[in-house]
């Protein structure tokens, strides 16, 4: 846990005592609580030495608090409010522009479901209460719809961390088990967890406990988490058979032909007459296609791009960050706070910019050979311009561009507005470029053909963003720019944990085909800043 995880937790719990009418001066507490908690300039382990004493504006009755969810890991109290709200309610807060005061009125009215709050839009009936009208009702029920259809899928990290306990479990339990499914293909999102067990139904059925909940054929299937799973069933003999199989993707497999029997997958794939595949290079997608003859490593990435401090919405101090991209092993790293039009995420003034760089230069003298670029994430405002003027944006070393703000734009005005900023030659990588954060909202809608071409003419660089919420570019659209654009893999990272999330952006990176060269992160400092410079002409 970290600052911004602590203060999402108060931010919960302020919305739904919002929501259930618990009182105004409670809500306004836990909410300037929070904020205290963003932008107090210590770690964490410090603020908790000392009883979480002497934030502003946070008193000893929520310093206890914050003391007792730290060292506990619990916070009672929030699963008291989410246990009053009806059942299916708690989905509501993960419609995109549905705030605490608009749900409170359809809690009211009974409206206490995506599926009832889509029926209301449908029926009229959603335009007609007060705070709506017919274009916010229009926009409710879309997000509506679209949180509906994620709601059965979980993150990446959420699966692999539920897969992992199981197959733990059937490991004590003397059953060899692997990953299967979408999970060991690394999709973006999962609705399940499969895997592939050697040994027989009893002594499965036994290790899976409670989590099974019956046996078809050679597949157990169970829940656990809340997610479902499936185990299939697998012999020395057909081992590998099974696992190809198991792991998919299913139109992948079929295009596959018949499957000879095999102990392996390197077998099953011998008998075919085919390479043996990772098993993130085998969606639909890649039907027809061979990965680069070599892969991209975590340990090929030089550069640590796109990194958030306390200057900004970090929760981590400057130094703090350089310290931890050092022990990680990397030479250099990019930091990229947010620039001023980003009120919400405490954005730079130019005064903020040029303090900034000061600690950067000091920094940099005190821990050479490692380097700290200046850089910072601009947000492109609505008319495709980015957010200082020239003086400032040619002291930083580069400029990272990001769509944060009007994403529902018609295609043709979102298109002309990311074309624009691609001319601008300050641009050095278009960040997270669809804006969309998966299973809450998707991206702005985009001629990406139009866009990306012309990045790949400009020298634009194209970020993986590696946050597990974004994995943004799209990996199937960096699919087919995989060898006419440069990309760069950036964790979006706001503490030193999520720095690894630049694991995920690597297998984005594989999964797109895209071979390492052409991934910026592995190229010295000083050939980056020289394709910056370049492109400033």
């Amino acid at each position: 846990m970290n600052k911004k995880d602590l203060a999402a937790l108060l931010k919960r719990a302020a919305d739904l005592m919002e929501v259930l009418g618990e009182g105004e001066f409670r809500v306004l507490a836990y909410r300037r609580a929070a904020r205290a908690l963003e932008a107090a300039a210590e770690p964490l382990e410090l603020l908790a030495e000392r009883g979480f004493k002497g934030l502003r504006g946070v008193g000893p009755t929520l310093a206890r608090l914050l003391a007792e969810i730290h060292e506990t890991g619990a916070f009672p109290y929030l699963e008291e409010l989410e246990g009053r709200l009806p059942a299916g309610a708690l989905e509501l807060f993960s419609v995109q522009g549905l705030g605490p005061k608009r749900i409170r009125r359809l809690l009211e009215e009974g409206i206490t479901s995506l599926e009832a709050l889509i029926e209301a839009g449908e029926t009229g009936r959603l335009a007609a209460l007060p705070g709506f009208g017919k274009k916010s009702a229009e926009k409710a029920v879309a997000a509506a719809r679209f949180a509906l259809k994620s709601a059965r899928r979980v993150l990446l990290p959420v699966g692999l961390e539920v897969a992992g306990i199981v197959v733990a479990d059937l490991e004590a339990a003397g059953v060899p088990a692997v990953l299967a499914g979408s999970v060991r293909r690394g999709l973006e999102t999962v609705g399940g967890v499969d895997l592939v067990a050697r040994g027989e139904a009893p002594a499965v059925l036994e290790a899976l406990g409670v989590h099974a909940l019956g046996q078809e054929g050679e597949v157990i299937h169970g829940r656990v988490e809340g997610m479902p799973l499936k185990v299939f069933l697998a012999g020395e003999e057909d081992f590998g058979t099974v696992l190809v199989r198991a792991t998919g993707s299913r139109e992948y497999v079929e295009a596959l032909g018949p499957l000879p029997e095999a102990a392996s997958e390197e077998a099953v794939f011998a008998a075919l007459g085919r390479p043996l595949p990772p098993p993130y290079f085998r969606e639909p997608e890649h039907i027809g296609l061979l990965p680069p003859g070599r892969p991209l490593f975590r340990e090929d990435l030089k550069g640590l791009l796109h990194v958030h401090t306390t200057y900004s919405d970090g929760a981590e101090p400057l130094l703090a960050m350089a310290q931890a991209a050092i022990a990680a092993g990397y030479r250099y790293m990019l930091v990229t706070d947010h620039s001023q039009s980003a009120a919400y995420a405490g954005g730079l003034s130019p005064e903020a910019v040029r303090r900034q760089w000061a600690e950067i230069e000091a920094l940099n003298a005190e821990l050479a050979p490692f380097r700290i670029l200046k850089g910072v994430e601009s947000d492109i405002l609505k008319d495709g311009s980015l957010d200082y003027p020239e003086a400032i944006l040619a002291g930083f070393d580069l400029v990272i561009g990001s769509l944060h703000s009007h994403l529902d734009l018609p295609e043709a005005e979102q298109t002309e507005r990311l074309l624009k900023a691609i001319e601008n030659p300050y641009l050095a990588i278009l960040g997270h470029p669809s804006g969309r954060l998966l299973l809450r909202r998707e991206g702005a809608r985009v001629d990406w053909e139009a866009v990306l071409k012309a990045a790949a003419e400009a020298g634009v660089i194209i970020e993986l963003n590696a946050s597990p919420a974004r994995l943004d570019l799209d990996w199937r659209l960096a699919l087919r720019f995989r060898e006419r654009l440069f990309f760069s893999i950036g964790p979006d990272a706001h503490s030193r944990e999520m720095l690894d999330f630049v694991e995920l952006g690597v297998l984005a990176a594989n999964k797109a085909g895209i071979p390492p060269e052409r991934v910026v992160n592995t190229w010295d400092a000083a050939d980056l800043l020289a394709h910056v410079r370049a492109r400033r002409g």
